[in-house]
C-alpha cells in the first residue's frame, strides 16, 4: 500500500471501526460486551431498570384498623360505671393521644423523613385515622345516654358494637387494598372476625 493509500480519510476511521468490533479476550468472544457502548442507543434506559412490583397498593388502612381496635379496648377497659359523657370524652382523648403518639414514633424512626415541618406535617395526615376512629364509637356513647330508656351499660355496649364493626370494615377495607385471593383472603378475614371475638371476650371476662 502506498504512502498515499495510508493517509486517505477514511482508512483511519475504516480501522478504528474494526478495531471496535473485534472480540476482546476478557468478554469469551462477545463484541457487544468487550464494547458496551458500541451498540447502547443514547437516552435509552437500561433494561434493568424494568418497574417492579414493589410498590404499595393503594391507601395504607393500618392505622384505622388500630385505631379501631384502640377504641375498643378503650371501652373495654372503662367498665360499666362510665357515665356516657365521660366514656365519649375517655374515647376522644385516648384516640387523640394515640395519634400524637404514633406521629412521635414515626418521626423518631424517620419514617417520614426525620425531623422538619414536612415530615411531621405528613406524619399527622398519615396517622390520623388512629384518632378518627374513636369517633364514631364516642357518638353512640353520647347518643346513648341521651336516650331516657338506655342504661349506661347498654350505652358501653352500644359503643363497643360500633367499635368492633368500625374494626370489621376498616379490616376489610385492608383486605380489599392487599388485593388478597384464595387461602390468604379467607385466613385474613377469619383472623378479622377473630379478633373481633377476642374483644367481646374481654368484655365478659375484664369489662365488668
Amino acid at each position: 500500500m502506498s504512502q498515499d493509500e495510508a493517509s486517505l480519510p477514511g482508512r483511519d476511521e475504516a480501522s478504528l471501526v474494526r478495531r471496535a468490533e473485534a472480540p476482546g479476550p476478557a468478554t469469551g468472544g462477545d463484541p457487544v460486551a468487550a464494547n458496551p457502548v458500541v451498540d447502547a442507543p443514547i437516552g435509552d434506559a437500561p433494561a434493568s431498570a424494568a418497574p417492579t412490583d414493589a410498590e404499595p397498593h393503594g391507601r395504607d388502612y393500618t392505622s384505622a384498623v388500630y385505631g379501631s381496635v384502640l377504641a375498643a379496648t378503650v371501652v373495654v377497659s372503662s367498665g360499666d360505671l362510665r357515665s356516657p359523657v365521660a366514656l365519649s370524652t375517655l374515647l376522644i382523648v385516648s384516640g387523640i393521644v394515640f395519634w400524637i403518639a404514633h406521629v412521635y414514633a414515626a418521626t423518631v424512626s424517620g419514617r417520614h423523613g426525620g425531623w422538619h415541618i414536612g415530615s411531621i406535617r405528613e406524619g399527622m395526615k398519615h396517622e390520623w385515622p388512629v384518632a378518627f376512629a374513636a369517633v364514631p364509637p364516642a357518638i353512640a356513647a353520647a347518643v346513648g345516654g341521651l336516650l331516657p330508656n338506655v342504661s349506661v351499660s347498654d350505652g358501653v355496649w352500644a359503643a363497643l358494637i360500633v367499635a368492633i364493626g368500625e374494626q370489621q370494615l376498616w379490616g376489610y377495607a385492608a383486605v380489599r387494598n392487599a388485593k388478597l385471593t384464595g387461602p390468604a383472603l379467607t385466613r385474613t378475614m377469619l383472623l378479622n372476625v377473630f379478633m373481633g371475638f377476642i374483644i367481646v371476650g374481654l368484655k365478659f371476662t375484664v369489662g365488668h
